[in-house]
C-alpha cells in the first residue's frame, strides 16, 4: 500500500500554506499565508483552484476545520448548517466561515497566537488552545464555556476523545490527558526527548499518534502506554493525522510522507520537494490526502497498491480505478476496469466486492467479466464484512445486507439504534447470525438472527461484565454451533454460546489476547496473546462440565519472530497467517491434521476419522476426536477417544448408556447432552417431554441441589426423595445444613406442620363436647324404653 502523489501549484497559493480541509470527498480547501481560501476541486485525480475568498493583510491562519458531518444524510438535510469553516489565526482569534468565504463571526480567544481550533466529534462544541497556554471550550454559537487548562508554557497541538470527555495536549516534551471533569486531576507523561510539535487522537479506536522535534513519531493506547516508537528520522515531524478509519495514519515532515499501518510500521515512504509539510488531512472515505506545504504547494495523495488474498487469488489495486487479479497457480492475470475510483474493496468466500463513491461491483472468481452492480443508498461506507451466502455494508450508523448478486435482503434493526458511527472490530457476521456492538453501551451485544426469505429480526442480547472491545462469530457449524469470541477492555477473551437462552455457555478462556480470527474453513479460533500464538482447535466444547477439556484442545506457539503487536491476518487451510509489528508475513501451519479430521467429521466418515488419530497418536487430536464424537451422538468413536486420553469415568458412562439400552429415545438423547456436560440441554430435553422425575434425579446425581429443590416444589414430586437424598448427602460430608433454599423451605413446612396441628387440635377440641352431650343423652333415653 502505498500513496501516489500530484501537485497541485497551478493557480494556487503563492506563499507557505499553513492548512487544508476536505469539504467533501472530491473538494479541498486550503488556506496560507497569502491570505487567500482557495477550494480545490478533484476530477479524476486533477485538482482545478478557484480563490473562494481573500482575507485581510493581518490574517494569518494556523489551524482549520470544516464543521463533522455525522453521515451524508445528514448532511443532504443540514446542508446550510453544517458548511461552517474553523479557522485560528496568529492574533489570538478564531473565526466561523462559510462556504461562500464570508467570516460569520470572529472571536478573541488568546494572548498571543491560537495554535489550535477543533470541533467536537458532534460539531456541539469546539476548543481552542493558544501561545498563553490556555485551552478553552466553546459553544457552536462562540460563547465561552469554560477554561479546561490554564498553563504556563505555550500549548502547540491538543486534541478531543471520541466521547468528547477528555481534552489531550502537549506542552514541551510532555503529553497531558485533562479531563473536563473539574474534579479530576491532569495524568501526564513525558512522550518525547523534545518538543512535542502535532498529535492526533483517532476516534475510531481511540489510537493517539505525537511527533516531535526529536524526530521520531509515536503511537500510543488511551491510558497513555507506548506502543510504537519509530527510528529517528532525518527531520522533525511537523504533520500527522488518523484516516476516519482508523486503519492508517500519515506522517509529514521536511520533503517526506509516510503512510503508516495503526501499529505503527511503515506501509511505505514518497520523497517529495514540497518543504516541509505543515498539514495533513484525510478524506471522509480514507482513501486521499491533502498536504499543505511551505513551498506554497498543495498535495493530493490517494492510496494505491493495496493488496488483497484468497486461496490461489491475489487482487491489487494498482491504479484508481484498475485492479488486478492474478491465479498464482496457473499465472492467469485479469484486469477489471472500474467506472469510479476505488474507496473499499474486500475478498473471500471467492467473491471480491470493490465499493465506489456511488456504487458497489460484485465479482466472482468463476466469472470476472460480468460483476453484479447496483447503486449505494449510503455513500459513507465504512466497512465491509463478507460471509459464506451474503454480505454487509457498515454504513457509518446502519448496515445493509446484501446477496452476491446484487439483491437487498435487509437492513437489520435493533433496539436502541443511535446516530453515533459503528466500530467495525465489532460487527461480526456469518451465514446465519449478525452480532453489533451497542451505539452506547459498549458492554450490550445485539444478536440479530439472519435467515434466507425471512425478515431480520433481534433475538436476545448479550450483556457483558466489561466493555467489548473485538466480536467475531465462528462460520462452520449449523445455528446451534454459533459462537462469538469477545474480547474486553481487560484483554480476556471469552467465548459464547449465542444460541443457548441466557446465554448460559459463557468462559473465559485466556488473558491478554491481543487479536482473534476464525478459521473461515473449520471451527477454530487462533488469537494472539501477548507473544504467543495459541490456537483451539474444538472452541465448542467450553460448555462442558469439565473446563480443563478445553485447556487440552489448545496448541500455543511461542516465538520471538511475532515481535511487538502482532495481529492476526487470516486462518485458513491449516495455517495462520501472522502480521507482525514490523508489518511483515509471519506463516505458521501446525494444525493440519485437525483440518483433515474436520473434514472428515464434517462428512460423516468416522472410519476415516478414527484411522487418522489412531496413525497420529496425538492427545489433541483424539481430544477433539473425543468432543465432536460426544456431540454428533457417536458413542462408539467416543469411547475409543475418551479411552485414548485416559478418561475412564467417560468410558463408564458410555458403556453405561450402551447396557441401559434405554427404550425411551427422550432418556437417550438426555443421556448423551449428559455425557457432554450440558446439564441446561438435557433439563430441557426431560422437562418439554414430561419427564420430571427423570430430571429432578440427574440435578440429584450431579449435586445440583437448588435446582432440583426448585423442580421438586414447581411440579409437586418427589420431595421426600429430594430431602433424603440431600440429608444423606450432608450426613456423608458431616457438614451441617446451610443452604438457604433449603432452610427455608424446612421452615415452611414446619410452620406449616405447626398450622396443622393447631387446625387438628381445634377440630378435637370442638368434637369433644358434642362426643359427651352425644353419651349423657344414650342412658336417658334408654330409662324412658
Amino acid at each position: 500500500m502505498r500513496f501516489k502523489i500530484s501537485a497541485q501549484s497551478r493557480n494556487g497559493h503563492k506563499r507557505l500554506v499553513t492548512c487544508v480541509a476536505w469539504s467533501s470527498t472530491e473538494e479541498i480547501y486550503s488556506c496560507g499565508e497569502d491570505h487567500l481560501l482557495i477550494s480545490w476541486h478533484l476530477e479524476g485525480g486533477i485538482a482545478h483552484s478557484s480563490i473562494v475568498t481573500e482575507f485581510p493583510d493581518d490574517f494569518y491562519p494556523t489551524d482549520m476545520q470544516w464543521h463533522p458531518r455525522p453521515n451524508y444524510a445528514t448532511l443532504i438535510t443540514k446542508k446550510q448548517s453544517l458548511d461552517v469553516l474553523l479557522i485560528t489565526t496568529a492574533d489570538g482569534k478564531y473565526h466561523l466561515v462559510n462556504k461562500n468565504g464570508r467570516i460569520e463571526k470572529s472571536i478573541d480567544a488568546h494572548k498571543g497566537a491560537t495554535t489550535v481550533g477543533r470541533w467536537s466529534s458532534d460539531g456541539s462544541a469546539l476548543l481552542t488552545a493558544g501561545e498563553d497556554g490556555l485551552i478553552k471550550v466553546w459553544s457552536r454559537s462562540g460563547m465561552l464555556r469554560s477554561v479546561v487548562v490554564k498553563g504556563m508554557f505555550p500549548i502547540l497541538s491538543a486534541a478531543w476523545s471520541s466521547d468528547c470527555t477528555t481534552v489531550l495536549y502537549s506542552q514541551g516534551a510532555h503529553l497531558i490527558f485533562q479531563s473536563l471533569n473539574s474534579n479530576s486531576k491532569p495524568r501526564k507523561l513525558l512522550a518525547h526527548d523534545g518538543l512535542i510539535l502535532v498529535l492526533c487522537w483517532s476516534h475510531t479506536h481511540g489510537l493517539i499518534i505525537s511527533g516531535g522535534e526529536d524526530c521520531r513519531y509515536k503511537v500510543w493506547d488511551p491510558n497513555g502506554t507506548q506502543l510504537f516508537s519509530s527510528s529517528v528520522e532525518d527531520h522533525p515531524i511537523t504533520a500527522v493525522n488518523w484516516s476516519f478509519s482508523g486503519d492508517c495514519f500519515a506522517v509529514g515532515s521536511f520533503n517526506t510522507v509516510k503512510l503508516c499501518d495503526k501499529t505503527g510500521w511503515s506501509h511505505s515512504l514518497e520523497k517529495i520537494n514540497s518543504g516541509s509539510i505543515y498539514s495533513i488531512a484525510w478524506s471522509s472515505d480514507s482513501t486521499q490526502v491533502a498536504m499543505a506545504c511551505s513551498n506554497g504547494t498543495v498535495l493530493t495523495g490517494h492510496i494505491i497498491d493495496r493488496r488483497l488474498e484468497w486461496n490461489n487469488y491475489e487482487v491489487t489495486l494498482v491504479k484508481r480505478k484498475v485492479i488486478e487479479v492474478r491465479d498464482v497457480g496457473n499465472e492467469i492475470r485479469e484486469t477489471l476496469d472500474i467506472s469510479d475510483r476505488v474507496v473499499q474493496l474486500e475478498f473471500a468466500f471467492d467473491y471480491l466486492v470493490v465499493i465506489t463513491p456511488a456504487q458497489c461491483h460484485v465479482y466472482s472468481v468463476v466469472n470476472w467479466n460480468t460483476p453484479a452492480i447496483f447503486d449505494l443508498k449510503n455513500t459513507s461506507v465504512s466497512a465491509v464484512l463478507l460471509a459464506e451466502k451474503h454480505f454487509l455494508l457498515v454504513e457509518w450508523n446502519s448496515v445493509s445486507l446484501y446477496s452476491y448478486q446484487g439483491r437487498l435482503l435487509g437492513t437489520p434493526k435493533w433496539k436502541g439504534m443511535t446516530q453515533e458511527r459503528l466500530y467495525p472490530p465489532c460487527v461480526s457476521l456469518c451465514s446465519d447470525t449478525l452480532v453489533i456492538r451497542s451505539q452506547s453501551n459498549e458492554k450490550l451485544l445485539h444478536v440479530l438472527e439472519v435467515a434466507y426469505n425471512k425478515p431480520i429480526v433481534e433475538s436476545q442480547s448479550y450483556t457483558h461484565l466489561q466493555g467489548i472491545t473485538r466480536a467475531a462469530l465462528n462460520y462452520i457449524g449449523g445455528i446451534t454451533d454459533r459462537q462469538v469470541a469477545l474480547i474486553d477492555v481487560n484483554k480476556d477473551l471469552f467465548l459464547v454460546s449465542i444460541r443457548i437462552p441466557g446465554f448460559g455457555r459463557v468462559c473465559k478462556i485466556a488473558a491478554m489476547a491481543q487479536d482473534i480470527a476464525w478459521a473461515t474453513d473449520a471451527n477454530v479460533l487462533a488469537a494472539m496473546l501477548d507473544a504467543t500464538l495459541s490456537v483451539w482447535l474444538c472452541p465448542n466444547c467450553v460448555h462442558y462440565s469439565d473446563r480443563k477439556i478445553i485447556r487440552k484442545t489448545r496448541i500455543d506457539k511461542e516465538s520471538s519472530e511475532f515481535g511487538k503487536q502482532p495481529s492476526i491476518a487470516n486462518v485458513y487451510n491449516g495455517m495462520v497467517m501472522i502480521r507482525r509489528g514490523d508489518g511483515a508475513l509471519v506463516a505458521s501451519s501446525f494444525y493440519t491434521f485437525f483440518i483433515s479430521l474436520h473434514q472428515h467429521i464434517l462428512n460423516k466418515r468416522w472410519k476415516e476419522a478414527l484411522s487418522l488419530c489412531r496413525v497420529a497418536q496425538n492427545e489433541i487430536l483424539w481430544t477433539c476426536m473425543a468432543v465432536m464424537a460426544t456431540d454428533n451422538k457417536e458413542l462408539n468413536a467416543a469411547e475409543e477417544a475418551y479411552a485414548a486420553i485416559s478418561r475412564y469415568d467417560k468410558v463408564d458412562y458410555i458403556q453405561y448408556i450402551k447396557v441401559m439400552s434405554l427404550p425411551n429415545k427422550t432418556e437417550r438423547l438426555a443421556e448423551m447432552a449428559l455425557l457432554s456436560g450440558d446439564l441446561l440441554t438435557t433439563e430441557g430435553i426431560l422437562l418439554q417431554n414430561g419427564l420430571t422425575e427423570e430430571a429432578v434425579r440427574i440435578n440429584i446425581e450431579v449435586y445440583n441441589w437448588n435446582r432440583a429443590l426448585e423442580l421438586a416444589i414447581r411440579h409437586k414430586k418427589q420431595l421426600d426423595e429430594v430431602l433424603n437424598a440431600r440429608k444423606r448427602y450432608l450426613q456423608v460430608i458431616n457438614k451441617k445444613e446451610t443452604n438457604q433454599n433449603f432452610l427455608a423451605y424446612m421452615a415452611n413446612v414446619a410452620k406449616a406442620q405447626e398450622a396443622a396441628e393447631k387446625i387438628s387440635l381445634k377440630r378435637e377440641e370442638t368434637e369433644l363436647p358434642e362426643v359427651e352431650i352425644q353419651k349423657s343423652e344414650t342412658p336417658e333415653q334408654e330409662m324412658t324404653i
